[in-house]
């Protein structure tokens, strides 16, 4: 079968040429106990290599891609950020970057504006249109779930953050277990494997397309996921109650179903998007979808966005405003 090198790159020549996991661990004679190690050293050679043709392509000035120093620079904004239970969108421009990375110094005190911004930026309804088009109604985990995610959308823009909120807290975890294999009729996931789910990807996918971005995406949700959202709450508690035990049992009175919590949720649906496309080593989808694809979407979430001048039902009863 050869030595470990010589295994690690066959892993990755035969994943660039486009073979199942399936076919080359049966080809390579590797078993299941013995892909963790070799699909992390994959991963990290993979990673590696990434990394020094990033270097390379941002030595030809015509070329314009992020630098290993702005990568880092995102990654460090987002360790600081994880502790907030916040992370960057994905959808976020340089202007963006730089404006919340000033702000992330003056944490706890600009966490309201962080969130607003973040908040304007991941509800624009043509953003949430392209995602809709774009990603949700694609990817094969996701897909069964964009009647829901359009019911949160629309709960979020009437400003009823409660039901946003409770409806969006378990599709998180069922798009995570359908992505473990899990179909009903299988054993479930241990709570333990879901907590790490994001941890072990190099498992499901050691050589991903833009491993530089998968890497700040997968290591903010392993953060967000075992530090807030599916932290044991006799452990503690998670910041800002962004707690899922919380909302499944009601165990206690703090207000979690809240616009801010509702915005961590979306930023995490959208992350797990981008991470599962760099795993599928697919054309991103969202790349295709033309502007006519997005209009009807756009206007339905324009209209129930202007009805809000007026007070709507929710604002009176909850006290929102959007």
């Amino acid at each position: 079968m050869g030595n470990s090198k010589e295994i690690v790159e066959k892993i990755i020549d035969s994943i660039k040429n486009g073979e199942a996991l399936d076919s080359i661990k049966s080809k390579l004679s590797i078993t299941d106990a013995n892909w963790y190690n070799y699909s992390s050293k994959a991963y990290n050679v993979y990673f590696a290599n990434a990394k020094k043709e990033r270097k390379n392509i941002k030595n030809k000035m015509h070329v314009s891609a992020a630098s290993i120093n702005e990568i880092n620079d995102i990654l460090n904004l987002n360790k600081k950020l994880v502790d907030h239970a916040l992370l960057l969108p994905i959808f976020s421009t340089t202007s963006d970057y730089q404006t919340i990375n000033k702000l992330v110094g003056k944490l706890p005190d600009s966490e309201s504006e962080i969130l607003k911004i973040i908040g304007e930026l991941t509800f624009k309804p043509k953003l949430r249109a392209i995602q809709k088009n774009g990603r949700f109604e694609h990817l094969i985990f996701f897909k069964d779930f964009t009647k829901l995610i359009d019911a949160a959308v629309l709960s979020y823009y009437r400003t009823n953050f409660i039901s946003c909120y409770l409806t969006l807290v378990p599709l998180i975890e069922g798009i995570i277990m359908r992505w473990m294999g899990y179909d009903g009729s299988s054993s479930k996931p241990k709570f333990a494997e879901i907590k790490k789910f994001f941890k072990n990807s190099a498992q499901r996918q050691p050589c991903p397309y833009n491993p530089l971005f998968h890497d700040v995406f997968s290591k903010a949700c392993h953060k967000i996921f075992n530090d807030h959202f599916f932290k044991d709450t006799t452990t503690g508690d998670a910041y800002a109650s962004f707690n899922r035990h919380l909302a499944s049992h009601l165990l206690k009175n703090d207000p979690f179903a809240n616009k801010e919590n509702c915005i961590r949720l979306f930023v995490l649906l959208d992350s797990m998007s981008e991470i599962f496309v760099y795993e599928s080593r697919i054309d991103d989808p969202k790349f295709s979808v033309r502007n006519d694809q997005l209009e009807k979407d756009i206007d339905l979430f324009a209209t129930v966005i202007l009805e809000n001048t007026k007070e709507t039902p929710e604002q009176k009863m909850f006290g929102t405003s959007i």
